[in-house]
């Protein structure tokens, strides 16, 4: 009897014991890459819905143990108005015009560190998450490598090899909760970046361009990461000012600490894509959230689009000077011929 009490009292012991343990391990290995995340407080103003999507649910962007992931739509200002990345007043970029000079006289202007994108990320955070939530968000230090992402495919001026090229950047995260993506990062395919259409995010329903944190190269010496409208990873001045307009708007990312991860409820599921409602250190995330997914449609290839333009341009250009000339030779050989037949 006294063999099968101590027994009873070891299995309990070891049973109870292992229990926070096995709880703490369970919640977060539930959570898949490209599953939806819920949670902060949805604000409609500027179109926050308080949807994260995981990049990674095993790892941080720097490799250690969490969770990576970035807003599932795009993010505007309070009152729903465009976000500079930084605000340099009204110097516009073109082709013949870079920046240099500006440049030159304002060092600096592409860094993230010390941007108004970045002030906007560290405000956004402690203005639409609770405590526990903003805790549970780790701190981020990292050095970005420089990175070469294919562009037009011609030579053309600022982009001699066809690409687009940003530099790169020693501690660019210096202790940054949320932060943009990196150029490496919007491109990254086993974050689920394989094309155009996977990078397209809306912005209260309408595809929108956001920043990336990367600094372009010297010959754009303006130009920052952004991803257009139809998902392409290009370049765009830092004040929104070049030959063309878009809308610029946030698409924020952090790391996620995943021992906070107290509670998880599944809100939807998607097949292979669940929605959980997410709650960390104890305290019952009861808000309630959209579980739709965004709808992104047919994704014109503008990119095909301007290489077909790039390519004909110059082609037709010629083929016009050669029909100008054959004219112009014929009708100088008629004018000698009908002086010819007068004398």
């Amino acid at each position: 009897m006294k063999k099968t009490s101590l027994l009873f009292f070891i299995i309990l012991f070891l049973l109870t014991s292992a229990t926070p343990v096995f709880a703490e391990e369970s919640l977060p290995g539930q959570i898949r890459t490209g599953d939806i995340l819920c949670f902060g407080s949805p604000d409609d103003a500027c179109g926050f819905d308080g949807k994260w999507l995981v990049l990674d649910a095993e790892h941080t962007n720097t490799g250690e143990n969490g969770i990576f992931i970035v807003s599932l739509n795009l993010i505007a200002g309070e009152q729903g108005e465009a976000l500079l990345f930084r605000d340099i007043g009204d110097v516009s970029v073109s082709f013949s015009d870079r920046g240099e000079a500006f440049a030159a006289d304002h060092p600096g202007s592409q860094d993230y560190q010390g941007s108004d994108i970045q002030r906007w990320c560290k405000k956004f955070l402690t203005s639409h998450f609770s405590e526990e939530e903003q805790q549970a968000v780790l701190s981020t230090k990292k050095s970005d490598t420089g990175i070469a992402i294919p562009g037009f495919g011609i030579p053309l001026p600022g982009a001699q090899g066809g690409t687009v090229d940003f530099d790169p950047a020693e501690n660019i995260l210096d202790g940054d909760r949320l932060f943009l993506l990196s150029a490496e990062e919007a491109t990254n395919e086993s974050y689920g970046f394989t094309d155009n259409r996977s990078r397209v995010a809306l912005c209260k329903g309408t595809a929108a361009g956001y920043w990336l944190r990367s600094p372009h190269i010297p010959t754009f010496p303006l130009d920052v990461g952004f991803v257009f409208y139809f998902g392409a990873v290009m370049d765009y001045a830092v004040n929104g000012k070049a030959m063309f307009a878009v809308d610029t708007y946030a698409r924020p990312a952090c790391n996620l600490d995943r021992t906070a991860i107290t509670s998880l409820e599944k809100l939807a599921d998607y097949g292979e894509k669940s929605v959980w409602r997410v709650s960390f250190s104890g305290k019952t995330n009861e808000r309630e959230y959209d579980t739709d997914l965004p709808a992104v449609g047919k994704v014109p290839d503008v990119m095909r689009i301007m290489k077909i333009t790039l390519v004909t341009i110059p082609v037709l250009l010629v083929a016009i000077i050669i029909l100008i000339v054959f004219l112009s030779i014929k009708l100088i050989r008629k004018r000698k011929k009908y002086r010819k037949e007068e004398k």
